[in-house]
């Protein structure tokens, strides 16, 4: 087996192996140094970002039970020359087929924050996007609910990653897909940081332009653990126009800034009621709240949602409102809001 045979087939090895910290493979991690012949001997040149020896070691393992399947190479020994030249700081932490990754949260529950999520994923997904939504909200999921799943789903998967279920051509996720109808979930921090973990690196995504994570109300561990583990696009705020509402989606804005999130923008649901018989509008939550918020933090108000039965009705069902063409308040309200969002995308790029 010539050298560069031999080289290649080392590649596809490191590409089998996921490594145990930053859940990609070890060829895209950059691990391949190079493969040197030297007195009966086959050194391969390793890069890692470990310091950490049984790390090293396990990895070793690993790829030397590869080889030893391919029964490579005969007549030589095998040794692994490791360097710590690849920087933590330079892998970054993006999930591979994920172009954007999307935080939805609030500072307080009740304002919509789910519905808001579903339908801005049908929005997207309307415009010709491949989207997806990941429930983050352990302790309350009802993303399942949204799209007519109740209670515990059969999950399936490769052995390695699950498979997400998709309806309506959007991927979800949830926790509540794991959970009988009621039942009470009572972790504490460590475990939410390792279930947030498995959610987002152990599930087989695929080819997605945008995720939405679903936060839990709050600034907790949740929203912590994510900032921490993956390579986040940006956060839309949800409030309702209330000064109760707008003082807690505060602490989520600030939250997201000293961790260094952007925040994109403020969506103002609930904002107004339109009567169906008399078409009269009542602020039942104050008015202009959001844009009072937005401008407050200098950021921009990315739309506002009306209050509608129909929207209540639509989660009911479990069939997202922007699946039905009748309200066109909604719908419109709903395409301003996708067309700000890409705007400060955009924006972040240039």
């Amino acid at each position: 087996m010539q050298l560069q045979q031999l080289e290649d087939l080392v590649k596809q090895s490191l590409k089998q192996i996921e490594h145990p910290v930053y859940k990609i493979d070890l060829l895209e991690l950059g691990m391949f140094g190079k493969i040197v012949e030297e007195n009966g001997q086959l050194k391969i040149f390793l890069k890692t970002p470990d310091e950490d020896r049984k790390v090293q070691i396990q990895i070793e393992s690993q790829l030397r039970g590869i080889l030893n399947k391919h029964n490579f190479p005969k007549g030589f020994k095998v040794r692994f020359e490791v360097d710590e030249s690849i920087k933590p700081e330079e892998i970054g932490s993006s999930i591979k087929g994920i172009k954007h990754i999307i935080l939805i949260g609030s500072g307080k529950g009740g304002v919509g924050k789910s519905t808001v999520t579903t339908n801005l994923a049908v929005a997207f997904l309307r415009e010709g996007y491949k989207v997806g939504i990941l429930d983050a909200d352990v302790y309350g999921p009802s993303i399942g609910k949204m799209f007519g799943y109740e209670g515990k789903v059969p999950l399936y998967g490769n052995g390695r990653k699950v498979t997400p279920l998709e309806k309506h051509g959007i991927k979800l996720m949830s926790f509540s897909f794991l959970l009988e109808p009621g039942q009470a979930v009572i972790w504490r921090g460590p475990m939410l940081g390792k279930a947030m973990e498995q959610f987002l690196f152990e599930v087989d995504w695929g080819e997605l332009d945008f995720l939405f994570i679903d936060l839990p109300p709050g600034t907790g561990d949740v929203q912590l653990s994510i900032a921490q583990y993956v390579e986040v696009e940006g956060a839309v705020i949800v409030t309702t126009p209330q000064t109760v509402a707008i003082n807690d989606a505060s602490r989520a804005l600030t939250m997201f800034q000293q961790v260094n999130i952007p925040v994109l923008g403020i969506i103002e649901n609930m904002s107004e009621f339109i009567c169906p018989y008399c078409g009269k509008v009542s602020y039942i939550f104050s008015k202009r709240g959001g844009e009072k918020f937005a401008n407050q933090y200098g950021v921009p108000l990315l739309g506002s949602i009306p209050l509608e039965a129909s929207i209540m009705e639509s989660g009911e069902k479990g069939i997202p409102i922007l699946f039905e063409d009748s309200n066109k308040i909604v719908l419109q309200a709903y395409q301003e809001i996708t067309k700000n969002i890409t705007k400060e995308i955009e924006k972040l790029k240039s």
